[in-house]
């Protein structure tokens, strides 16, 4: 897809380039090059950092010489400290000069879904949409264009910056909910804040429960600290339904019933209650609710949560036991297990139990959740945030999560005549997948993607704009799992005809002839601007100094304690264990209900994880080489539902429901308990066999508080083809 005057650096020379002793390394295991360059090559050292939707955001130094890179190496910051996780080594082979990158404007020439496009200029994209653009807005108004994106470049100025231009226009708002937003809603229900102890004091811990969370795949810099905990003598206790890589490291692998995380929390605060192992002057000091959450945990007996999670009553007695009287005790959670109905509780009853014990008295003891809130209350987000005339517009909202029913409704006023996808691949990573794939099919629909390659959401695109990748823009990334502040300068020119998110919506505001001064604010300027802040929290970090060293740590206290004397952001300034303004005012198990019929016809509860080792959500997961590393994609099979079915290891299989159906080669093991099944997010439907992936069979539904996406609440059934 790429035209000879503009064709960038193909793979081979890129391997090149870094002379020929280096011809077949990997670019992550070549030395950091500066001494290989001719006399006559000038070298040049720029800074990043990984965008992707993960809470250790690495940082990076890159090496160029002639607009090329020629070394890509990670910072040796004390956190990622000089490693870069399996997913980004090869970073800029994998997307900068990938062969099959867009490096041109598309435009569709075939039916939608088929893949078909010719090569455009920006100039004649560029008016064709604008004009395309206006002419929706004239005739429908503004809402009737929907922005679609989210974690699939966490870049503040890519990510947010064109969020201008569609307040702007009026467009529709979008509900970004997916992740996150339950647990973070559950986790403000009880403490008013989510950061609590952050990473790298979980050194300190003595016992650490890594509830619904897979470091060892999913936050792979944070395993180091929680090895060194171990070793300093902690017990490490995994809570998961599935037998992760983590659990089988953990000391100790506790295996609930999908979606029963609330009941199990409830359980465990009802033995430490009836064995007087709370701390009693904590809970009267520094939270509320105390006799309300006595009264209702009672139901909430070791038996009837036996019944509800699966687990004997001797391991929820044993557990709550440990937990309490060990010092300091801590909880990590991510937003693992906020994907079900009542996926908010889960987190809301999980973050009272550092209360229940008293545990946040203790350096190393609490809950760790997320930190982005450190970098909320420090950056310029002035800078960032829509303008007070821009804030103040008015329009609806749609859930991402529902997707599939906004582009198909009609009963929508005015109905979506135009999606426009950027930083994200919703046919592949948003729940109710052929319910997506029939709205992107609609003819009377525009759809505009921003994008590194055809991915499966572009394949039904009727125009696509080439994106930079992070190698080439400037970008400004705080972080939801660390307190480091990251900046990321362009290491090399934008191949081919490339430019920045930012820049495709300064084209568009452009050529719609808008005026306004804060739709043409420059990248770098927006990097600034972020970080002219006087907060304490940034004493020390500025523009330059970032541009030196790629990260820095937040100006934190050395002892980072948020709530050892109360200090909760909640209205009362406690913990709440109850509060009559939210309903329920206590946390409380939901059980999803299916009909008998359904049951029948699906017996199987379905979990779809982030499995893959070398797969993040949908991103690499075009790459080859990573293909064959993950090899095809396993449904794996607890023996005894393998039994009665006649399935053996490696059989062929369809997994199927009310939604759709996806054929993967079934793996008999005990990493699932009996009634469960369990399958990998991340592959791209038109790459599997059937043309279909793990979220063809999730379901649209959302979660309790939050609005987030109740996404593992999927039944199925398992035939051998």
């Amino acid at each position: 897809m790429r035209s000879k005057k503009n064709k960038g650096v193909d793979r081979r020379e890129f391997i090149e380039i870094t002379g020929k002793t280096a011809v077949g390394i990997s670019l992550s295991s070549l030395p950091f090059l500066t001494s290989s360059c001719s006399e006559n090559t000038t070298s040049n050292i720029t800074h990043g950092a990984c965008y992707h939707d993960c809470p250790d955001r690495c940082s990076w130094k890159v090496t160029t010489a002639n607009n090329k890179v020629v070394a890509f190496e990670a910072n040796q910051d004390p956190y990622t400290a000089g490693k870069l996780c399996n997913k980004m080594v090869d970073f800029p082979n994998d997307v900068t000069y990938n062969p099959n990158r867009i490096l041109t404007p598309l435009k569709r020439t075939g039916l939608k879904g088929k893949g078909e496009f010719e090569k455009i200029s920006w100039e004649q994209a560029i008016s064709e949409v604008a004009s395309k653009l206006q002419s929706i807005i004239a005739k429908k108004g503004g809402e009737a264009i929907l922005p679609y994106s989210f974690g699939g470049n966490q870049g503040k100025v890519q990510s947010k910056a064109p969020n201008r231009f569609f307040a702007h226009i009026g467009a529709s708002q979008l509900e970004r909910t997916i992740c996150g937003s339950a647990a973070v809603s559950g986790v403000l229900a009880t403490n008013g804040q989510t950061t609590g102890v952050l990473p790298e004091d979980c050194v300190h811990s003595r016992y650490i429960i890594l509830w619904g969370t897979n470091p060892i795949r999913s936050n792979q810099h944070l395993w180091p600290f929680i090895q060194k905990a171990k070793n300093n003598g902690a017990t490490i206790v995994a809570v998961d339904p599935f037998r992760s890589e983590t659990s089988e490291n953990a000391d100790w692998h506790i295996q609930p019933y999908p979606g029963t995380d609330t009941a199990l929390a409830l359980g465990l605060m009802h033995v430490i209650l009836k064995e007087n192992l709370q701390d009693q002057e904590f809970i009267d000091q520094y939270t509320i609710g105390i006799e309300e959450l006595k009264e209702h945990v009672k139901k909430y007996d070791p038996d009837s949560v036996s019944q509800i999670t699966g687990l004997n009553e001797e391991t929820i007695i044993s557990l709550a036991k440990a937990y309490a009287q060990s010092s300091p005790s801590l909880i990590r959670v991510l937003i693992g297990m906020e994907h079900q109905v009542n996926g908010a509780s889960a987190f809301r009853a999980v973050a009272m139990l550092p209360a229940l014990t008293g545990a946040w008295r203790h350096f190393g003891g609490g809950l760790m959740h997320m930190t982005y809130e450190l970098f909320g209350t420090s950056l310029n987000w002035e800078s960032i945030n829509l303008p007070q005339e821009l804030a103040s517009k008015k329009a609806r909202s749609i859930n991402m999560i529902e997707l599939g029913k906004a582009l198909n409704s009609e009963d929508l006023n005015p109905r979506i005549d135009a999606l426009f996808v950027f930083n994200s691949n919703p046919a592949v990573t948003t729940p109710n997948q052929n319910l997506i794939l029939k709205g992107l099919e609609r003819k009377d629909l525009l759809t505009i993607v921003s994008e590194h390659f055809i991915t499966d959401t572009a394949r039904y695109a009727d125009y696509i704009f080439p994106a930079t990748s992070v190698l080439e823009n400037w970008d400004i990334l705080d972080s939801w799992g660390t307190p480091y502040i990251n900046i990321n300068e362009p290491a090399i020119k934008p191949l081919g005809e490339s430019k920045p998110n930012s820049e495709l919506f300064r084209l568009l505001a452009r050529e719609m002839r808008f005026t306004e001064s804060y739709l043409y604010e420059s990248d770098i300027d927006i990097v600034k601007k972020t970080l002219q802040s006087n907060h304490e929290y940034l004493k020390g970090i500025t523009f330059e100094t970032l541009r030196k060293t790629g990260g820095q740590r937040l100006n934190l206290p050395d002892k980072w304690m948020p709530h050892a004397f109360g200090n909760f952001k909640t209205k009362t300034g406690k913990c709440h264990f109850y509060d009559a303004d939210i309903q329920p005012s206590l946390p409380t198990y939901i059980r999803k209900e299916y009909s008998k019929a359904d049951l029948e016809k699906y017996p199987l509860h379905l979990l779809t994880i982030k499995t893959p080792k070398y797969l993040l959500n949908s991103s690499h997961a075009n790459i080859d080489h990573i293909l064959k590393k993950e090899e095809k994609p396993f449904l794996e099979i607890n023996p005894a539902d393998a039994s009665n079915r006649n399935i053996g290891d490696g059989d062929e299989l369809k997994v199927y429901n009310q939604r759709g159906r996806v054929y993967l080669t079934a793996r008999i093991s005990q990493k699932v308990t009996q009634g469960v099944v369990c399958m990998p997010q991340g592959f791209w439907p038109s790459m599997l066999k059937g043309g279909s992936s793990a979220n063809a069979l999730t379901n649209d539904l959302l979660t309790d508080r939050g609005r987030g996406g109740a996404i593992q609440e999927a039944k199925v059934q398992i035939v051998k083809v």
